[in-house]
């Protein structure tokens, strides 16, 4: 199945879900299959486009692990894994187009992990979360600059770098209650 296909069947799944489990569950596919974008790029491309694949794929098996910790699955993420929506990829497809709905996907990630991290009742799943929106925050950026390589591979004019305007936010993590100690 084709990459751009793919990806917005992931945004929608991401979209839809409506608990914790699914959540990180859509986000570890999301992940997944960035990560065999980058793999497919590595073995189809040369020079700076197989370069930054192997970074993003890199970078997308780590924000994969990390929800795998989150899920309890730590068998250890895998494209090849079952159900995984990556196993489907068969072809990138044009670039261009599909590295900006791989962003989007990214940044929806990045955007739901941190609503959950807020909720976060636990300490784990709040590391687990803010561990994978710094993996993901890596895997936007690669995606960015892949999107800067294809456009000079192509011949076009580098557009003005859109300005991004980033929230950041400074979180603690849960308080670890202890039973019978009064809560402050």
């Amino acid at each position: 199945m084709e990459a751009l296909r793919l990806i917005k069947t992931a945004r929608h799944a991401l979209a839809e879900t409506r608990n914790i489990p699914d959540v990180l569950a859509e986000a570890r596919q999301a992940a997944l299959l960035a990560e065999a974008v980058g793999a497919r790029l590595v073995r189809d491309e040369d020079g700076e486009l197989a370069g930054l694949g192997q970074q993003l794929a890199e970078a997308a098996l780590h924000a994969a692990c990390c929800l795998d910790h989150a899920t309890g699955d730590v068998a250890g993420a895998s494209v090849f894994g079952p159900g995984s929506r990556a196993r489907r990829l068969s072809d990138l497809g044009e670039l261009g187009p599909m590295l900006d709905e791989l962003g989007g996907l990214l940044r929806d990630i990045g955007e739901t992990l941190v609503v959950l991290a807020c909720g976060a009742d636990t300490e784990s799943l709040y590391w687990a979360c803010i561990d994978a929106v710094d993996a993901g925050a890596e895997c936007t950026q690669l995606v960015g600059q892949l999107r800067g390589a294809v456009r000079r591979i192509a011949g076009e004019r580098p557009e003005e770098a859109e300005e991004e305007r980033l929230l950041v936010l400074q979180l603690d993590p849960p308080a670890e209650e202890v039973v019978g100690a009064p809560v402050a």
